[in-house]
Parts: C-alpha cells; structure tokens; sequence
C-alpha cells in the first residue's frame, strides 16, 4: 500500500478516495493544495460534511449509488474554503470480487486547465520569437496589509534585503504571498525600472527549458529562430523563479554555471552574453530536504539562498485578521457598486478561532463567499452568511464518550462497529429534530452540518419530519 500511496502522490491530478458509505478515506497532495486542507481536517468525515453540495449532484455518491465509472462531470460546488469551484471528474468505484469498499475520484480543477492553456499560448510565444502578454503592474511593499510585529520586522528585512543584489530565497506555506513578495522586493529595489520575469519553473517543458532561459540564434536546430531568452530578457532586472526545486539536476547545473559566471550562450550562438539579473526563489517543498534525497544540488541551494525570507502563516499572526478581512470586504464592495458592509464581533471572534491552514489566500476566498451570500441590503456580516465548516465542531467531548459507553441499548456485543455507529448517528439527529420542532434548518446548524447532508442522514437512517 505504501508503493501505491507514493506513487498517487506524484500525480498532478486531485484524488480522493471514500468508503462505501461516503466517509473520506485519503487524498493526495495535489487535490489538498486544491482546496486549502489537509488529509487529518478531512479523515472520517462524510462528503455531504465537506461540500455544501446536493446528493445528487456529487460524482463520489453517483458512483456509490450506481456502483459504475461517472466519466467526464463537470461539478460546480463550494469548496471548504467557501469559495465555488469547477471540476472536471472522473470516478470510479471501488470493488473485490463484485464486493463494493468505497469509490475514487480524480478532479481536475477547470480555471487551472483554463490557465494551462493559457501557459501554453506564452511558450508557443516564446518558440516562435513573439513576445508574452505584457506584464500587470507590481505589488509593492504598500500593498501588503498587515499590523502584526511579525509581518513588521519581516517586511523591514525584506526592505533592507531589497537594496542589494543577493539572491533570496522565500519559505512559506500556500497561500501565504510568497509572489508578492518577490514583485515587493523587486519593486524596492534599484532594479525597480527594469523588467520582473516571473517564471514557474514546474511549467517549463524539459525539452525547451535551455533555449527558454537562454535564447536561440536562427539555424541553431530545425526551424529555430533568433530570439531571446529570459536571462536577456531580464537584463538589468529580476528573475524570480517560482517552485525552484521542480528545476532537474541537469538544468541547476546549467543555470549555476550561468549564476556564477554572469555570462551565458543563445544555443547555437558562439559569442558568450554577460548576464546582469537577480535571483529571487521560491520552492513549495523543503529544500534541505530534497538536498538530503539528492534532489537539490546543494552548491545550486546555497547559489540561490544567500538570503532567506520566512513568510510567517495566517495563524502565528492572528492580529492580521480583522484588518485584512475587511480589507478584503471593502475591496469586493468597491468592485460590485455595493454599498459598504461591517462584520460583526461574533464572526470575527470565529475567524480568530479558526487556523486557517490555506492561509491569507484562504480567507480572501471566505470574503468572497460572504460577499456572494449577503443580500445587498445588508449592513453587517454575521455568522449566518460563514461557509458551514467554520461553523462546526471538531469532534465530541470526552463528557458524550463516557455517556456513550454506558449505554446498555447503544452497545451490543452481538452488533457490528457500524450497526452500532448507525444507531448512535440516528438516536442524536432524532434527539436534534426533537429540539428543534423538527425544523431541518436549525437541527443541522446545531450539529455542525449543512442542510443537505442531515436530509442524507436522515434518509439512510430511515428518520422523517412529520
């Protein structure tokens, strides 16, 4: 098991794996970097708990339902993070000898596909000599909201850093604006009138990496033209080179070579070019760890790193929150002609709450989701207007286990672990519904799950509403 979960955790494609009841079971890296979680916020709990989707339009539960391969949906839901997202899934179920254990799903997000697209019509531009789109304008230090003394010292640093020509290396989790801090520093800098070549480096093709970075002359091999590359393209400015540690081996050498001698060759060109650019970089993996697994030359890591940046995450700087969560509102606002909204102490109390493992980015797409489900004419936010996962309870207390275990009619040693767990799900929705005069609305806020999904539970627990 442990060759296959390795080896799904190098595709590029999300997938996710439940059991035949609904209940996530494992994703990999790529489906959590796709909705900002991580496998331990997901393990155990049902689908209907995790996307505020409807029954029948989930992939998992119409492969579960059916027991047959759904090829090619295209789902609209709303992610975790509050914020609507589009994929394209293929699933698929799960069995030994005709037995069903559960279902997979692979996900391809739609507006990532939309920019692949995009990436390639630039490097088709690249090969045949045309200039990419031009570039927006910069971030600059300004735009970075924040009044903790973390973010503070961090930026004072980076101010100080901006002012010579070091390479620097910027650490931090997803979503915490490791991009623009790399546009800030170049922006500070005396570099700041000269071009800023952003590359992600995972979506440079092995085969024309070289002639990328360093240009081609006309003839160098069939059908090439003269053009440059992005080394002379940079000239006098800053490359910034974005998930540095998918770069192979061979080309870290090649590119150090060039680091270290400020000077390179257009392939085919026989005149060497001097090379005045800065390094910035940026890696979505640890770098000492790949130095260890050989993975990152290490003369290559210490070329590029002479200078390390540590963005701190969302959570160790809590203080950030309310500012940047109005700022966000203000902004969505000014955007849309609507007129200005507050949010409310209790939904900032949550936000304080939460560890928001997606990090700055994560809390944009909350905004936005508020923003989306707030009426206009409303003046304040408030908690009714959060996505449901900000809003639910981790797990049960130790007080429930133990009332739990001296339950006579809940345990039974002649029950099955699932018999049993079904009689527990079905005894608290039923004492909910009780509370709550059978209103679904309120029962299933008061259970930490959406609506959908206590109409799920109530249905496979055979519970109705009179």
């Amino acid at each position: 098991m442990d060759l296959y979960e390795q080896t799904i955790r190098h595709v590029a494609e999300g997938i996710q794996i439940y059991d035949r009841n609904g209940y996530f079971l494992y994703a990999n890296p790529a489906s959590e970097d796709l909705e900002f979680y991580k496998n331990e916020d997901f393990k155990g709990k049902h689908i209907l708990d995790l996307y505020d989707l409807k029954e029948e339009y989930s992939t998992i539960l119409t492969v579960l339902r059916t027991q047959k391969p759904v090829i090619n949906r295209c789902d609209r839901f709303k992610m975790k993070t509050g914020k609507a997202l589009t994929t394209i899934n293929n699933g698929y179920p799960l069995k030994i000898d005709d037995i069903l254990y559960g279902a997979v799903v692979f996900e391809s997000d739609l507006s990532a596909l939309k920019r692949i697209k995009n990436r390639t019509i630039n490097l088709e531009a690249y090969v045949e000599g045309r200039q990419p789109a031009t570039q927006e304008q910069l971030y600059a230090f300004d735009d970075i909201i924040h009044v903790s003394d973390k973010m503070k010292n961090m930026i004072h640093f980076a101010k100080k850093v901006s002012l010579t020509d070091s390479s620097v290396i910027i650490v931090g989790a997803t979503g915490t604006g490791k991009e623009l801090m790399a546009q800030s520093i170049h922006s500070f800098s005396p570099r700041r009138d000269k071009p800023f070549i952003d590359i992600n480096c995972s979506a440079v093709p092995s085969n024309l990496f070289e002639s990328m970075f360093f240009g081609t002359e006309k003839g160098a091999f069939t059908g090439s033209i003269a053009k440059k590359g992005f080394f002379e393209m940079a000239d006098g400015g800053t490359i910034f080179l974005d998930e540095v540690n998918s770069i192979s081996i061979e080309m870290q050498a090649k590119l150090l070579r060039v680091l270290q001698e400020k000077r390179f060759q257009r392939i085919g060109g026989e005149k060497y070019l001097r090379c005045d650019v800065r390094i910035i970089a940026a890696a979505n993996e640890d770098l000492h760890e790949l130095m260890e697994q050989q993975k990152i030359r290490k003369d290559f890591y210490y070329r590029i790193s002479a200078i390390k940046i540590e963005i701190p995450s969302l959570n160790e700087r809590k203080e950030d929150i309310p500012i940047l969560a109005r700022y966000f509102l203000i902004e969505l606002c000014n955007q849309y002609n609507r007129p200005q909204m507050v949010i409310s102490n209790q939904v900032l109390d949550v936000f304080l709450e939460y560890n928001w493992p997606g990090n700055v980015r994560e809390l944009q797409h909350v905004i936005e989701y508020v923003f989306n489900c707030a009426s206009e004419d409303i003046e304040e936010v408030d908690i009714s207007h959060l996505p449901d996962y900000l809003l639910s309870p981790s797990a049960l207390d130790h007080t429930s286990m133990r009332d739990i275990k001296s339950s006579k009619d809940f345990f039974n040693e002649n029950n099955t672990l699932e018999t049993q767990l079904a009689f527990f799900e079905k005894e608290i929705i039923y004492q909910q519904l009780q509370k709550h005069g059978g209103n679904i609305t309120k029962s299933a806020k008061s259970l930490g799950i959406s609506r959908q999904s206590l109409q799920y539970r109530m249905k496979k627990t055979g519970l109705s509403v009179e």
